[in-house]
Order: C-alpha cells, then sequence, then structure tokens
C-alpha cells in the first residue's frame, strides 16, 4: 500500500474521494459535513487524512486524529476493491508505524450494523471496550517488548 497525505482541499483525488464517500456502502456508516469536513482534515493540527494507493489506484482512505498518544482511527475502503484484504492491510500497516504516527493505542467507533468492519477490527486485535447506543467501541493497545 501507499499512503498519500491529503495536504488541501485542491487535491486532484479529491472529486473522487468525494463521490466515493457519497456512495451507499461508505455513506451509510460515515456521515460527513462536505461544507466543512475537507477544511478540517486539510488544516486541522493532529488531524491526518490519507488517500490509500493499491497498484496506482487510488482504493481507500483513512482519517486519523492523534489526541495525546490516542489515534482515533476511520478506515474506508471504495466500493469495486471491499472484501479484498486491503482494510486488514491497511491496519496492520498502521499499527505498525508506517503512516509515522507515535501512537500507544487507537480507538475507534464502528457501527452495530457495520459486520465487516466489526469482523476486520477484530482480525486485527483490537477489542470491544463498550457499546453506546448503536456503536460499539474498540481499542487496540500497542505492547512493549
Amino acid at each position: 500500500m501507499i499512503y498519500r497525505l491529503l495536504s488541501d482541499t485542491k487535491d486532484n483525488d479529491l472529486a473522487f474521494i468525494r463521490s466515493a464517500f457519497d456512495s451507499p456502502s461508505i455513506a451509510r456508516f460515515i456521515g460527513i459535513d462536505p461544507d466543512n469536513y475537507w477544511h478540517y482534515v486539510t488544516e486541522t493540527h493532529g488531524v491526518y487524512f490519507y488517500k490509500i494507493f493499491r497498484e496506482d489506484r487510488l482504493v481507500g482512505t483513512v482519517h486519523c486524529e492523534l489526541d495525546k498518544r490516542t489515534l482515533y482511527l476511520s478506515v474506508a475502503v471504495f466500493e469495486g476493491h471491499q472484501n479484498k484484504g486491503i482494510g486488514f492491510e491497511v491496519l496492520c500497516d498502521i499499527i505498525a508505524g508506517k503512516l509515522d504516527i507515535g501512537f500507544d493505542e487507537i480507538r475507534v467507533s464502528i457501527d452495530e450494523n457495520n459486520a465487516a468492519s466489526i469482523r476486520l477490527f477484530e482480525k486485527a486485535g483490537f477489542i470491544c471496550t463498550a457499546k453506546t447506543d448503536e456503536l460499539y467501541e474498540y481499542e487496540y493497545k500497542k505492547t512493549v517488548v
């Protein structure tokens, strides 16, 4: 996987990303405010929005927010690229430090109806720590060797 940071709202890939976020497979689980979201992820300190490329094709995104040493995470794999191991590879890369973001733990909220994401994060070693309303809270803690 290749990760490229979305650095400004004039990025050439942004129109494609916006349309992908409007697709039913993503929009039903990830809701964004299109008027403000893209400025937020490109201008806010501690917020990183990466484009995910596989074999020179844009296949998804990962939104990271670092608060102290906790990384909050959202991964979106675009239609046509889902169920091909991309999400798992992305999580493994993040855990291995390939995004060069220092963290001690990762937290993610997953919609209770998103069975594929629940399986993905559990496979990657995340543990369910709570359930609030329609969301499961998952956590991954780095082990110190």
